[in-house]
């Protein structure tokens, strides 16, 4: 074969294959754009499905198993706004099942016969009466869980059952359901008392500030930043039942100025709180570690600040 017909028969195969991958291109391009378009289709669908719970006033109930079985199949912002709307229909309904709770004194003390203080919603059938099995039942399915306090008992959102939503929304909501599972899983106060130490609300205000830092435009930005005030408060006065200074002698709770001091060894250039606790042992330092005006008025001061 001479040279000129090689190079026409490499023209023509370079041809042939040039069009036959082009076409393949296109194929996969068109393939592509109707895998998109279908699920672009799909997503529609199941938020129209879900916006008709809500609109029809569906139970807490049925929107959590809508979500359940449909939270995987959308977009990370469409998971965000599932998730968002639940949490706010969860608070709504709240003061309505307390009530539910509270205004028969018979259903708390047979609550109270049956689980004493380790209540566990787990074991709702531990308990005969078929009227507060179906309410245990309802808060349960409805994402709730029970809490004790002052011989009360009173539902509250069980956060730990949000993190099957953790691998399908946006960072910022997957961290705040992380802090708030942290604070139903293990509540910080009851009865007026603090109930986890004093490190324990040093690392969580150091996690909320961390937030607030890292996510400015979260939608759920004021609910951290009430959060930390609240850790803030607890760090500056403890509580009526744990104070951080004695009401016999104004002298700081020993245990408290110790964390407060270990923590202050922590390399966190960037952390307002650390900076506040700081200026606080310094103000104690020189007042002696005890409460005086001067405390006082420091720390009056840095929650004004907040508001």
């Amino acid at each position: 074969m001479t040279s000129t017909a090689v190079f026409v028969a490499s023209m023509v195969t370079g041809c042939k294959f040039g069009i036959s991958q082009a076409r393949t291109n296109n194929l996969y391009k068109q393939t592509s754009s109707d895998t998109t378009g279908k699920q672009n289709a799909n997503q529609q669908k199941t938020m129209e499905q879900y916006q008709s719970l809500l609109e029809n006033n569906a139970s807490l109930i049925e929107i959590a198993n809508f979500m359940d079985g449909n939270v995987s199949l959308v977009s990370s912002d469409n998971a965000v706004a599932m998730v968002d709307e639940f949490e706010k229909r969860q608070k709504e309904f709240l003061p309505e099942l307390e009530k539910k709770f509270s205004e028969n004194v018979d259903i708390q003390n047979k609550m109270a016969e049956t689980f004493l203080q380790d209540f566990d919603i787990s074991k709702i059938y531990s308990i005969e009466d078929e009227k507060i099995q179906e309410l245990l039942k309802e808060t349960k399915d409805s994402g709730y869980k029970v809490e004790t306090a002052e011989g009360m008992f009173f539902p509250v959102i069980n956060y730990e059952a949000y993190k099957k939503f953790r691998d399908f929304v946006s960072n910022d909501f997957r961290d705040y359901i992380d802090l708030m599972a942290i604070e139903s899983n293990n509540t910080p106060a009851k009865d007026a008392a603090l109930i986890i130490s004093w490190e324990e609300i040093l690392k969580r205000a150091l996690n909320q500030e961390k937030f607030i830092a890292q996510y400015p435009d979260s939608k759920r930005i004021d609910n951290v930043k009430g959060l930390y005030k609240k850790y803030l408060t607890f760090t500056l006065f403890g509580l009526n039942n744990t104070p951080l200074f004695s009401y016999d002698s104004n002298e700081i709770d020993s245990e408290a100025k110790q964390a407060y001091m270990e923590v202050l060894k922590t390399n966190a250039d960037n952390s307002n709180y650390l900076a506040i606790l700081s200026d606080y042992m310094s103000l104690l330092e020189e007042n002696n570690y005890k409460l005086t005006d001067e405390i006082i008025k420091y720390r009056d001061e840095v929650i004004k600040k907040l508001d």
